[in-house]
């Protein structure tokens, strides 16, 4: 059983409620919209769990893994994560730039670095429901656009620094059936580090 099989199996019942875009110019205070294979959809229901103390591409440093959000749609299932430093005296430096994309599979690895996503996609039309798509390895973007401190209130005394992060993000994925389908995105989610 692949990692991400496992992890959509644990996480599956915490889905977001997501729709076609109509054209809603509704402003959400946190967000997941994307496009796959030139379908958009969006979310104001940005999941709130994650992974925490994960490895991660520094050795001696404390990884976590938020999700961005979950789409389960006739043609698709979409999950994505955020991962990012355990710590705020570790991320507190971090600044808007680019960072990497990784495909679902690799969830769990530790690979990946602060500010990188992990996307998995499967394509619903396939009978092998899952793994049945594999992350290109080019025209791959990521690119957070903004790290703003919002902590107040109870986060803050309970021990955390609360950030809003925002970004972009384009990828292709390849089916099984060598279809290639292109996915892109933005995001402003809330995330939170340990004092």
């Amino acid at each position: 059983m692949s990692k991400f099989l496992m992890t959509v199996m644990i996480f599956s019942f915490l889905f977001s409620a997501c729709s076609k875009s109509t054209g809603d110019t509704t402003v959400y205070p946190y967000y997941l919209n994307i496009t796959i294979n030139k379908v958009a959809y969006t979310t104001n229901s940005v999941a709130s769990f994650g992974l925490t103390n994960e490895a991660g591409c520094v050795a001696n440093k404390s990884f976590d893994l938020t999700n961005v959000g979950q789409f389960n749609v006739e043609d698709y299932f979409f999950d994505c994560y955020f991962k990012h430093y355990t710590n705020n005296s570790d991320f507190a430096s971090t600044k808007p730039g680019t960072h990497k994309i990784f495909d679902g599979g690799d969830l769990l690895k530790s690979t990946q670095c602060n500010c990188d996503l992990i996307i998995g996609l499967v394509d619903n039309n396939i009978p092998n429901l899952y793994n049945n798509t594999i992350l290109q390895p080019t025209n791959i973007v990521n690119t957070v656009t903004s790290i703003t401190n919002i902590s107040k209130g109870t986060d803050s005394l309970a021990g955390n620094i609360v950030y809003a992060v925002a970004g972009t993000f384009s990828c292709y994925f390849k089916n099984t059936n060598n279809v290639v389908i292109p996915v892109t995105g933005t995001y402003k989610m809330p995330m939170k580090e340990k004092r």
